[in-house]
Formats: structure tokens, C-alpha cells, sequence
């Protein structure tokens, strides 16, 4: 059964494929991308691990292999609901990833040479974490980013607009968005093809938010037929103006910036200006910055970045994972010389790793102590 929430994150996880394109990952979207590790179930992908199937909505591999590892695949899921995501979620992904990591036995492949990836797993969701999900990823390298924060309202504003869209179509079929929705979205006697099976109606959906936002791999055919693109248009009259509202907020937002501080986890940036941004760093791929943060309530902290040698030339802003944030701002007597802490022991080296038109770019913002203090004094 599918309902709001779920559709929502169905609509986000799209959207954020699109966000994170540049840093290297590109889509699989079919088995015949690795006949040997994905495979097709229903009308969606899995990947093969030792002992089951997991299901893979959305899953990418880098461009680029790291040394000393193997070429590297992450999933991402996305949660856009009410309550904090907690540790159920965060023990799915430990399991996904201990079963598929495990998928080999030189016995059974009866092969000396084979290819083997590494998978990752990120999650990400519009409420935060609980403390327990947020302790046990952190134990399990598993990436938490929170979009709870101010930044991206904007962005939870665009779901929440995208789903309601959808869902007035379906309530002008007079479809109950609480009946089972993923049979309801779609009438078993259409989209009959035995050489393509029925695809739900969130399904054709995702596959036509890859067509609009071009996140869809050039070397797989699809990724909706003619039949398709006919029905999916019939069944949603919103379409053309859910592609509008995707398409102008895409072009505001451009991309998300992910940076690995020399902590254990990894950060969003969103920049005010994303092309002066990409400007700045082409011409100076390694640079000192400073690093402030802004007051705001429940213990929200805004943290903003700027170039040393020219504050004005961009700015990035981002949020600290949920842990950190309460230990550093739960005891104001001390916030303030934890704040200095974490910036010298876990954001002192930001690396922010660029995959575009063919081409790295690797970019490091250094933290400048001085500089900051000089900043903060004039503030």
C-alpha cells in the first residue's frame, strides 16, 4: 500500500538524484547494467545479495573508483513524514548492505577473476533522525542527512505541492488516497505487453521524473514506451504543470554540493548563488574559509562558509548532523568552545568531489581559525 507519505518519498528521491548527479553517481536502472548482481522483480530492480533480494528504487555508481577499495555503489532512500526517522530504517540499511557486501563465494562462482562493488547507503529525511537511529548509523557508516532544516524548506514545500497535485488527479478518478494505491493507480486489464510488464502508476510516474530531469542512463533504452507516455498522461492531467513546478525549482536549487569533512559523516551544502560558486571554485579549487554559525531555535544551527580572500564571492550553507548539534548547543555555557571544536577537529578539510561533462573536479575549503575569529569580531 502507498500513501502520502510514501508518495512523497517516492517524489523526493527522484528529486535528490537529480540534486546529487554531479558528484559522480550515475543511475542503474537495469539488470542489463550487471546481469550478474541486478536483476528484475515485479516491475522494479533489486540487487542479489547472499540470502535475499533487496529492493533498489534508487541506486547509483561512482564515476570513479577510490584507491584501495572497490568501485563503489550507494542506495538512497528518503523519508518525508511527520515523525523522526528512527532506527528501524537505519537496522534495514545495515542488513541490506551485510547481505549484498557478502554475495560472494569463490566456490560457488567457479571463477578466479570477477567484478565486486562496495555498497553504501544513504538516508535521508525531511523530519531528522532519532538519537538511536542517528548512534547506530554512526556505528555502521551509514549516511544520515537531515533536511529538517531551514535550507531546505523550499525543497519540502515542492514535495508537499508535487504529491497534492498527484493526488488530486487520482480523487478526480474518485481513487481513495487511503485504498491500496498501488493497485488502484493502475487497471490490470491496461498497459498489457508481454515484452514490457504493467507498471504501476508510481512507477511510470518515478520513470518520467527521470525522462524530465534527464537523470535516465544514456546507454538504456527507455525509459517509457509510446503506450506508456499515453496512459501515464490520460491517468494525471496535472502532468504538464507537475513537470513546470519540478523543472523552475530544479533550475533555482541546480545542485546539491556534498562535502567529506575529516569527521564521520558527510555534508550538504546549498550555495545562495550556485554558479558563483562554481565560478569561485574552478578558479580556485583549494582555499582557506571561515566557518560561522547563526542562532535559531530548538537548537537549529544554520553553519555558513565563505572564501577568506573574497567573503563575498559565495556563500554555502549547511546543517551539522542531529547528534553533533545537540552536544555542541545543549549546554550553552560550553557551545560556544565546542562549536570552535568541531570546526578545528571534524570541518578543519572539506573535500567537495565534482563529476561534470566528463571532467573532475576536486575542490578543498581549508578552515581559517583566524580568519573566523576576525570575521565573528566584526559581526
Amino acid at each position: 500500500m502507498i500513501g502520502k507519505e510514501s508518495l512523497k518519498g517516492y517524489i523526493l528521491e527522484e528529486i535528490i538524484a537529480y540534486l546529487i548527479r554531479n558528484t559522480g553517481y550515475n543511475l542503474l536502472v537495469d539488470p542489463i547494467q550487471d546481469e550478474r548482481e541486478l536483476a528484475r522483480k515485479g516491475n522494479g530492480l533489486v540487487v542479489k545479495g547472499r540470502g535475499a533480494v533487496h529492493q533498489a528504487d534508487v541506486l547509483g555508481q561512482l564515476v570513479w573508483i577510490p584507491a584501495f577499495t572497490f568501485p563503489l555503489r550507494l542506495f538512497v532512500e528518503a523519508k518525508c513524514r511527520k515523525m523522526k526517522t528512527g532506527i528501524p530504517e537505519v537496522r534495514n540499511a545495515v542488513g541490506v548492505l551485510d547481505d549484498i557486501n557478502q554475495n560472494y563465494s569463490p566456490v560457488r562462482e567457479g571463477k578466479p577473476l570477477m567484478q565486486r562493488f562496495s555498497y553504501r547507503y544513504a538516508l535521508f529525511s525531511t523530519s531528522g533522525f532519532t538519537s538511536t537511529a542517528s548512534d547506530m548509523a554512526l556505528a555502521h557508516q551509514i549516511s544520515l542527512i537531515d533536511l529538517s532544516g531551514p535550507d531546505f524548506e523550499d525543497l519540502k514545500n515542492l514535495v508537499d505541492e508535487v504529491a497534492e497535485m498527484l493526488l488530486n488527479d487520482l480523487r478526480i478518478q474518485h481513487i481513495d488516497e487511503d485504498e491500496d494505491t498501488e493497485s488502484a493507480f493502475i487497471n490490470t486489464n491496461e498497459l498489457q505487453n508481454q515484452k514490457n510488464p504493467k507498471k504501476s502508476l508510481p512507477l511510470l510516474f518515478r520513470l518520467y521524473m527521470r525522462e524530465i530531469l534527464n537523470t535516465w542512463p544514456t546507454n538504456v533504452t527507455g525509459p517509457l514506451s509510446y503506450i506508456e507516455y499515453e496512459y501515464i498522461e490520460n491517468k494525471l492531467p496535472s502532468l504538464r504543470s507537475i513537470s513546470e513546478v519540478i523543472l523552475n525549482q530544479m533550475e533555482r536549487y541546480r545542485e546539491f554540493f556534498v562535502g567529506m569533512a575529516n569527521g564521520p559523516f558527510l555534508l550538504i551544502f546549498k550555495s545562495d548563488n550556485p554558479e558563483a560558486f562554481i565560478r569561485y571554485v574552478s578558479e580556485n579549487p583549494v582555499h582557506k574559509v571561515t566557518i560561522t554559525w547563526t542562532r535559531r531555535n530548538n537548537m537549529e544551527r544554520q553553519w555558513i562558509i565563505h572564501p577568506v580572500n573574497d567573503q563575498q564571492a559565495y556563500s554555502l550553507s549547511f546543517g551539522l548532523p542531529q547528534t553533533l548539534g545537540y552536544w555542541i548547543f545543549g549546554d550553552e555555557e560550553r557551545a560556544l568552545r565546542r562549536a570552535w571544536n568541531v570546526k578545528e577537529n571534524y570541518l578543519s578539510d572539506i573535500t567537495i568531489y565534482r563529476f561534470v561533462g566528463g571532467k573532475d573536479q576536486l575542490i578543498r575549503l581549508i578552515y581559517d581559525a583566524n580568519a573566523t575569529q576576525r570575521r565573528v569580531n566584526n559581526d
